[in-house]
C-alpha cells in the first residue's frame, strides 16, 4: 500500500490543497512555504500518537488567514488520504481480507482503494480541539457500522507505518540503545542462543577479574566502598563488586556503536566523531537497515513504511548532493522529502516534483501532472465519448469523475460538449469542462520533458526555487541581461529571478510551458530574425494566446544581438573589446565586419561588455530595449 493522494483543509498555512503522491515526491519551495504543514498533516493522519487529550492539533494548527481569525470558530482542519491501487490485485489478499471493512472497489477499473478522513474542530462543551477519524465511500461519505470500527483505524496504521527524519539529524539520539526509533528496536530485537550467553558471561566475568588485578588499588577502593552494604543491609552480610565490562549481555549490546573510517590509511572513529554529513547519512541508512531486518516483525508482512525526510542534503558537499538522489529513490516503501538544494533536485524526475509556494491565499501546490480530472455526472452520450477515446479519457460512475489523460483536444472537447446539449445543467456542466480543457492545456508531455533531463540538468536545479522565469536564447545574453539588471539596481537572484539560456538547455518553448503549468510569472526575449519569430509562432501553437504572447515575449527589432547591440550605438565599447582580444584593425571594422567578428566570439565579447556595463551603470541605457523591458516587467511584479 502507499498514499497516493491528500487534501489538506484550514492547516497552519494551508487554506486548502490536493497533493498527488508518487512513489518517491520531492517538495521544494522557499522557507515557510508549507512544505512541512503537509509532513505532518500526513505524520498527524497515520499516527496514534495524536497529543493530550488524544489531539495532535492546537489552535496554532488552524489556518488563520489574518490577525483576527478566531481558531475556535473555524470550520476546523480536515485531512484526506486516500491509497488506491495502481493496477487490479496489486494488493495481496492478506490486506485486502484483513482491511475488508474499509477496502473499496472500483467496479470500472478493478482496483481497489481506502479513504481516511481525520478531523479536528473546537468543542465548546468539553474546553478543547476535540478530533475525529472516519474510513470513506467512493462518494466520499463516511463508512458506518463495520467500517466505523476503531479496528480497522489501528489495522490500516499497521500497514503504513509512519516514520519521520527531521534535518537535524542527532546521531546521539538516533542511534541511542533507549530512545531511538530504529536502533534500539534494531538492538533489543537480536536474539544470542543461549550457549553464547552462558559463555560470553564468563569471558566477561574473568576479564573483569583481570582488570580488577591489574591495580591493587582497585581491590581496595572495592572493599573500602563495601562497607555502605554493611550500614545498609542491617542483619544480612552484603556485598559489593567493581565492573569494569558490562554485566550482561543485552548490557554489552546496548553500548555497541558504530565506527567507521573513509579511506584505508585513516584511523577508525566512532560515528559521533565523524563528520556532520556523514552522520546525517548514516541515520537515513539506519531507517533502510531497520525496513529490510525488523518492519515486517514489528507490523505486518504487508506492510510499506512511509518516510517523511526533511532536507537530505544537510551538511553534504555538492558533488555527494548529486548523486543523493539515486540513494532516497532506492529506499524502501513511499518517500516525501523537502529539499533546499538545487543540487539534488538536478536529478529528481519532473513528475515527482512540487513547487510550495506561499500566496495571499495560503500554501499552493504546482506538479506536471500526467491527467486531470473533474466532477460530472453521467449525461447521455457521455459513455460513448469516452469510450471512442480510448486511452486518453477515463470515467468512474461511481465517484463522477471525468478524467483527461494529456491535454483535451479540440475535437474531443467538443464530443463532450456535445453531450451537455440537452441536459438541464448545461451551463454549470460546460463550465466543469472549459475548467478541465484549460487546466489540461497546461500538460507538457514526456518527450519534453524527458529532453530537459538531458539537457537542462544544470538549469533546472535553480529554477524550481526562482520566483520568476528570463527565458532568453544564449550564453552571450544570459551574461548582458544579469549585468544590466545589476546596473539598473535590481539584483535578478536576490529578487528571486532565474535566467534561462534555453538554447544551451533546451527548447525555450518547453520552458514557456513549463512556467505556464508550474504558475511561474516569466518573460522571454528572442532575436527578431527568422529563428525569433518561428520561436513566437510555437509559443502561441502552444495555446498562448496571442496577447499573453505578446504581453510576454519580445524580440530584438534589429535581428539578432549583435545586430542589435550595433544598432543601439555600443559599436566604440564592442570595437575596443576586440581590439583588447588581438583582432586586428578592430577600430576601422565597419558595422557589418563588427556583427561578425562578434558573432564568432560571443561568450568572449559578452563577457567583456558586460563587465563594462557594470563598472559604468550609464552604459545599461544603451543595451538592447527588450532586455531593459523585460526588467521593468519583473520590477512590477514586486
Amino acid at each position: 500500500m502507499r498514499i497516493t493522494r491528500v487534501e489538506i483543509e484550514n492547516f497552519r498555512s494551508i487554506r486548502h490543497i490536493v497533493v498527488d503522491l508518487r512513489d518517491t515526491t520531492v517538495l521544494v519551495g522557499p522557507n515557510n512555504a508549507g512544505k512541512t504543514a503537509i509532513l505532518d498533516a500526513v505524520r498527524i493522519a497515520l499516527t496514534r500518537r495524536w497529543g493530550q487529550r488524544g489531539t495532535g492539533f492546537s489552535e496554532y494548527d488552524i489556518h488563520m488567514a489574518d490577525e483576527s481569525t478566531d481558531p475556535k470558530a473555524s470550520s476546523g482542519v480536515c485531512i484526506e488520504l486516500k491509497s488506491e491501487e495502481r493496477v487490479p490485485g496489486e494488493w495481496p489478499d492478506v490486506i485486502v481480507e484483513d482491511l475488508g471493512n474499509i477496502v473499496q472497489l472500483d467496479l470500472d477499473t478493478d482496483c481497489r482503494s481506502v479513504a481516511l478522513r481525520a478531523q479536528c474542530r473546537w468543542n465548546a462543551d468539553e474546553d478543547s480541539f476535540e478530533p475525529s477519524w472516519e474510513f470513506l465511500a467512493a462518494d466520499r461519505e463516511p463508512l458506518v457500522g463495520a467500517g466505523a470500527r476503531r479496528t480497522n483505524l489501528e489495522r490500516f496504521w499497521r500497514y503504513l507505518p509512519f516514520f519521520y527524519l527531521g534535518p537535524l539529524r542527532d546521531v546521539g539520539d538516533e542511534f541511542s540503545a533507549r530512545s531511538s526509533q530504529f536502533w534500539a528496536r534494531l538492538l533489543r530485537d537480536l536474539n544470542i542462543p543461549p550457549e553464547l550467553e552462558t559463555r560470553a558471561l564468563r569471558v566477561l566475568d574473568l576479564l573483569n577479574r583481570k582488570l580488577l588485578k591489574a591495580d591493587p588499588r582497585l581491590e581496595g577502593i572495592a572493599e573500602t566502598l563495601s562497607g555502605a552494604t554493611r550500614v545498609a543491609a542491617r542483619d544480612r552480610e552484603g556485598g559489593l563488586d567493581l565492573r569494569m565490562v558490562p554485566l550482561k549481555t543485552w548490557d554489552l549490546l546496548s553500548r555497541a556503536e558504530i565506527i567507521l573510517r573513509n579511506e584505508p590509511d585513516r584511523p577508525w572513529l566512532p560515528l559521533k566523531r565523524q563528520g556532520q554529513g556523514i552522520q546525517s547519512l548514516s541515520v537515513i541508512f539506519l531507517f533502510q537497515a531497520f525496513v529490510e531486518h525488523l518492519l515486517a516483525g514489528l507490523y505486518e508482512p504487508g506492510s510499506e513504511p512511509v518516510l517523511a525526510l526533511e532536507e537530505p542534503e544537510t551538511h553534504l558537499h555538492p558533488q555527494a548532493v548529486r548523486t543523493l538522489w539515486g540513494h532516497i529513490d532506492a529506499l524502501p516503501g513511499q518517500k516525501i522529502v523537502t529539499t533546499h538544494s538545487p543540487f539534488f533536485v538536478q536529478h529528481v524526475p519532473f513528475r515527482d516534483l512540487r513547487l510550495v509556494r506561499l500566496t495571499a491565499a495560503g500554501t499552493e501546490v504546482r506538479s506536471l501532472p500526467e491527467r486531470f480530472s473533474v466532477p460530472f455526472p453521467p449525461v447521455s452520450g457521455l459513455e460513448s465519448v469516452v469510450e471512442s477515446a480510448g486511452e486518453r479519457l477515463t470515467y468512474v460512475p461511481a465517484s463522477g469523475t471525468l478524467t483527461v489523460h494529456g491535454a483535451l483536444e479540440e475535437g474531443l472537447y467538443r464530443a463532450l460538449l456535445r453531450c451537455c446539449g440537452q441536459d438541464e445543467q448545461r451551463d454549470e456542466l460546460e463550465a466543469l469542462l472549459r475548467d478541465l480543457k484549460d487546466r489540461s492545456s497546461l500538460y507538457v508531455a514526456d518527450d519534453e520533458l524527458r529532453a530537459l533531463e538531458t539537457y537542462a540538468r544544470r538549469m533546472r536545479g535553480e529554477i524550481f526555487f526562482a520566483e520568476r522565469w528570463l527565458v532568453v536564447e544564449g550564453q552571450a545574453d544570459y551574461l548582458l541581461v544579469h549585468s544590466i539588471a545589476h546596473a539598473l539596481d535590481y539584483d535578478l537572484d536576490r529578487h528571486g529571478v532565474s535566467v534561462i539560456d534555453a538554447k544551451n538547455n533546451g527548447d525555450p518553448v518547453t520552458f514557456a510551458a513549463l512556467a505556464r503549468a508550474l504558475d511561474v510569472p516569466w518573460f522571454a526575449v528572442f532575436d527578431g530574425d527568422g529563428e525569433g519569430r518561428k520561436l513566437l509562432r510555437r509559443i502561441e501553437r502552444r495555446g498562448f494566446s496571442e496577447d499573453e504572447r505578446a504581453r510576454r515575449c519580445r524580440l530584438h527589432p534589429d535581428g539578432d544581438l549583435e545586430a542589435q547591440l550595433v544598432a543601439d550605438g555600443v559599436g566604440t565599447e564592442l570595437r575596443e573589446v576586440l581590439e583588447e582580444a588581438g583582432v586586428k584593425n578592430a577600430q576601422g571594422l565597419d558595422d557589418e565586419q563588427l556583427v561578425v567578428q562578434l558573432k564568432g566570439r560571443k561568450s568572449a565579447y559578452a563577457a567583456q561588455l558586460a563587465a563594462r556595463v557594470r563598472s559604468r551603470p550609464d552604459l545599461a541605457h544603451r543595451m538592447p530595449g527588450a532586455f531593459r523591458e523585460a526588467i521593468d516587467e519583473f520590477k512590477g511584479l514586486a
